[in-house]
Formats: C-alpha cells, sequence, structure tokens
C-alpha cells in the first residue's frame, strides 16, 4: 500500500498545482485527501478531519521547502508563493524561531535545580541560537 500523502503531493504535481503562483481551492484538497468536513458534527470530528488535512498539507509543505517553494493557506485555500514572495516568509520563520527561544530561556532560568542539575547548559545553547538568528 502506497503512502497517501504522498500520492496527494503527486496529483497535485501532476495536475502542474504545485508550481509558484498556482492555486489550489481547498475543497480540491479535501476532496484529494479524502475528507469532507459534515454540516453538523462534534467537536472530535471536526478536530480529526482537521488534523488530517494539517498533517497531509504539512507533508506537501515540508516536500515544496527543499525545492524552494512554500504553500500558504488562506481562507481555506492554498498557494504556492512566488518566489518575491519568499522572503517575508523566511522572515516569519525567523520571528517564530526567536520566539520559541526566548520562551527556551524563560523557562531554563526559571526551572529550579534537580539532583544538584539545571538548566545552564540549554541557556547557553538557547542564548548561541539566539546570536545566530540575529546575524540573519
Amino acid at each position: 500500500m502506497g503512502n497517501p500523502k504522498r500520492d496527494v503531493y503527486n496529483q497535485l504535481h501532476d495536475d502542474g498545482l504545485l508550481e509558484y503562483g498556482s492555486v489550489i481551492l481547498g475543497s480540491r484538497m479535501r476532496g484529494l485527501i479524502g475528507i469532507e468536513y459534515p454540516k453538523v458534527g462534534t467537536k472530535e470530528q471536526f478536530t480529526d478531519l482537521a488534523l488530517t488535512e494539517l498533517t497531509t498539507v504539512d507533508y506537501i509543505r515540508n516536500i515544496l521547502l527543499g525545492h524552494g517553494k512554500y504553500l500558504s493557506q488562506s481562507n481555506g485555500d492554498y498557494r504556492v508563493l512566488l518566489p518575491s514572495e519568499n522572503a517575508r516568509q523566511c522572515e516569519l520563520y525567523i520571528r517564530s524561531a526567536s520566539k520559541k527561544l526566548n520562551r527556551s530561556l524563560k523557562l531554563s532560568r526559571n526551572t529550579p535545580p534537580i539532583d544538584g542539575h539545571d538548566l545552564d547548559n540549554l541557556s547557553v545553547r538557547a542564548l548561541m541560537q539566539q546570536e545566530s538568528l540575529k546575524r540573519v
């Protein structure tokens, strides 16, 4: 049995929908994934369907990153960003990484030592990563 996420990627590729600027309607993506959101359902049902869509899109997004492409989502539809739009997405990734490093530093600095060990080495690593982000 094949990889269903790979099958979705291959179909989108074969249809020419993974080129710069291509738009993939959300209904098309969900159809390829094999999901349909019901008009009425439980929160768990909606969460499971959303997670299935998210993991498939993330799989496709990771492949596209290796080709210098980013699959964005807006209002339930998807679009492969133009090369001129990739810088903005890179900035968003850097900001996100910076926020997470700040949270890591806050947590490591405020965690009490356990069995005589503290998180100083993690703080140092986070600070080094933070400094490298500043140079980008």
